[in-house]
């Protein structure tokens, strides 16, 4: 064996020699770390602190909440059944001005119109005295006809002149109707509120001239005030029955006004896009309130439907994305349930109680690392559902 070859043996021996000692010295290492686990000498983390809502379930009425739009009932579009010059036009046919059933708004110029009835009243006039004098006629007819001594009646009515009083009497009627109809045209100029209500549009101005058919002014009844509320199916299920004559409050959004409702009409089909069915609601006398109630008002409609047993009152944000509510149990440790909402109120949600139990530590801010079964440590909530 040369030199050479007894020298690369022995650097290899000393390499083998030192990756045995640091093997060695691992193994010696993880021998006492795993006994210091074993021990519990080490570390541990600690239980993640979760706040926790305490409840338990009760029986609670269901509402039904949702927003719907205030229309009128009646909406009338004023038009022109006659033409002409307006020679007067009411000081309260004004948008926003409140108008009453009957009241004269607009006057066209009567002048032409007098003179058409009186046309028509002077045709009738003559028609009458037409009919009269041919009855008279026909009575001398039937005198002389009796003195001549003929026997039977004459081979032609118009002898004892039947046609000619047949002909005056039509004449008369024709005379009648056009005289009723140019007594009609002259009420056409007085253009009157069909019911007591807003105005909320003007057409017109003083002393302009206006065609047949054209618009005046648009007035909306406010006697009665309507909105149409749509629901789903789950929450028609929690109406109580019979829907309609059901009570309901309306509050406005900024919470500025509250009113009184009532279910009037159930709507008779299911919208075939949206799958939901439309309640319509009555407002009686809505300008009336302290607050009036006004058109066009968005408003948030509170119907209550019928109680439930066994229904858990929760604050919102306990419901995660996937429909699970998260609790701790008695070991303290996390645990959920699947659910939807029986119906929601502001701030709140409520839900079936998945089993009898006699409290609920429900989790009030889930996360998405959850885990079931893990240990936590939980923080009772000291707010109220309503404050939190």
């Amino acid at each position: 064996m040369t030199k050479r070859t007894k020298s690369a043996v022995l650097v290899r021996r000393v390499v083998l020699l030192g990756a045995a000692a640091v093997l060695v010295s691992v193994l010696i290492w993880l021998g006492f770390a795993g006994g210091e686990n074993e021990t519990g000498a080490g570390p541990e983390r600690p239980p993640r602190t979760v706040t926790v809502v305490e409840t338990s379930a009760t029986r609670h009425a269901a509402e039904i909440v949702g927003l719907a739009e205030v229309r009128p009932r009646w909406t009338s579009t004023l038009r022109a059944r006659v033409g002409g010059v307006l020679s007067k036009v009411s000081d309260d046919l004004q948008p926003g001005a409140r108008v009453d059933a009957g009241e004269l708004l607009v006057t066209i110029d009567r002048t032409p119109w007098l003179a058409n009835l009186a046309e028509a009243e002077s045709r009738l006039v003559f028609a009458e005295l037409e009919l009269v004098r041919e009855r008279a006629e026909a009575d001398e007819a039937r005198d002389s006809w009796r003195a001549s001594g003929l026997p039977g009646e004459p081979a032609s009515g118009l002898v004892l002149r039947g046609p000619q009083i047949e002909a005056a009497e039509v004449q008369v009627e024709t005379a009648r109707a056009a005289r009723d109809w140019a007594e009609r045209q002259l009420d056409f100029t007085q253009i009157r509120a069909p019911f007591a209500g807003l105005v909320a549009q003007r057409y017109v101005s003083r002393g302009e001239s206006i065609l047949e058919g054209e618009a005046v002014a648009q007035i909306v009844a406010t006697e009665v005030f309507e909105l149409a509320l749509q629901v789903s199916e789950i929450q028609w299920r929690r109406l109580a029955a019979p829907v309609v004559g059901t009570a309901a409050e309306l509050v406005a959004p900024e919470g500025t006004g509250r009113w009184r409702a009532e279910v009037v009409r159930v709507g008779g089909s299911i919208d075939e896009t949206t799958r939901m069915r439309t309640l319509h609601l009555a407002v009686t006398d809505p300008l009336a309130s302290e607050v009036p109630l006004l058109p066009g008002s968005f408003v948030r409609v509170h119907l209550r439907g019928d109680a439930l047993d066994r229904v858990l009152e929760l604050p919102e944000g306990v419901l995660t994305r996937g429909g699970h509510i998260w609790y701790v149990d008695e070991d303290d440790t996390l645990r959920r349930f699947s659910t939807e909402p029986l119906f929601t109120r502001p701030g709140r949600l409520y839900v079936a109680e998945p089993r009898q139990a006699s409290g609920w530590r429900i989790v009030r801010h889930p996360l998405d690392s959850f885990m079931v079964g893990q240990a936590v440590r939980p923080e009772r909530d000291t707010r109220t559902v309503e404050e939190s």
